[in-house]
């Protein structure tokens, strides 16, 4: 009650939902085909979430409709990739996404098909590599089970997003392979221009460590005080940041200021590691 946003957050969320279509929950209608389960995976997550803090009625049925686009829209593979379409066998970035949505729509208690989490595992279990004891893998690729050596930020942000899906999928974060995964993470220290890589990695490292640990106080106080001192304090554009870096121009300032903002709240948001 007596929100200053609740009127601009209501009104995204008619949006969303104005956009999805109501036969297939389809929730994107960009030209660049190569964008569209991005914009899905992350429309439906915030739709999960949204309704999994308000169970406001009104968004069940759609949310559900979007989380059920995801589990039809998987590969065989266990992946996702650019469009259910798309003749791939999927691809790590677009995935996390997906599984980004799935576990706030689980956490929502929406329905999804078993399957799907299996699938998702076997994909993980395609391109892990670097593996710890007990079989588990601590490093992730994009396609397949090998670091993407030219773009060192790139493959950084394939681990990250690969142990925090495992996490979500149910991994302990006392699995070999995510504590080995966790280590080199923070090993190789936020990146100066990939906000995408911080991102997912600034999660990884809290999920697996907890509010406490010394690798995420480390990785906190890193990220913090990179984020504090590149954020824009003058102009029109004072309170924002951007990155160039990977996917960074591509989602530009507005992207850069949605997961620098989110990278700071992440220990508000998750407050377990569990």
């Amino acid at each position: 009650e007596n929100n200053p946003y609740q009127s601009v957050v209501g009104k995204s969320l008619a949006y969303l939902v104005s956009r999805l279509n109501p036969k297939t929950g389809k929730l994107y209608d960009s030209k660049y085909w190569h964008y569209h389960m991005y914009s899905h995976g992350i429309a439906a997550c915030a739709l999960a979430e949204a309704y999994g803090m308000s169970r406001d009625r009104k968004l069940k049925a759609p949310t559900q409709k979007a989380i059920d686009y995801i589990s039809a829209g998987q590969k065989p593979t266990g992946g996702w990739h650019y469009t259910p379409t798309y003749n791939g066998p999927g691809d790590t970035s677009v995935f996390g996404w997906q599984v980004r949505a799935l576990k706030s729509a689980a956490a929502a208690n929406l329905k999804i098909p078993k399957k799907t989490g299996v699938l998702a595992d076997a994909w993980l279990d395609k391109v892990g590599f670097a593996p710890a004891e007990n079989g588990s893998f601590s490093r992730y690729g994009y396609m397949e089970n090998k670091s993407r050596s030219h773009v060192a930020d790139n493959d950084m942000a394939m681990t990250a997003i690969g142990l925090v899906s495992r996490g979500y999928l149910g991994a302990s974060r006392n699995s070999p392979g995510q504590i080995k995964g966790i280590e080199w993470l923070v090993s190789m220290q936020p990146s100066r221009d990939n906000v995408y890589c911080n991102y997912y990695a600034t999660m990884a490292v809290h999920q697996n460590e907890g509010g406490m640990g010394d690798q995420w106080m480390a990785w906190r106080n890193a990220i913090q005080t990179m984020l504090i001192n590149s954020q824009l304090k003058q102009g029109p554009d004072a309170g924002t940041w951007y990155y160039s870096g990977n996917h960074g121009h591509t989602g530009g300032r507005l992207m850069s200021t949605c997961l620098a903002t989110l990278m700071l709240q992440n220990e508000y948001r998750y407050i377990n590691a569990e």
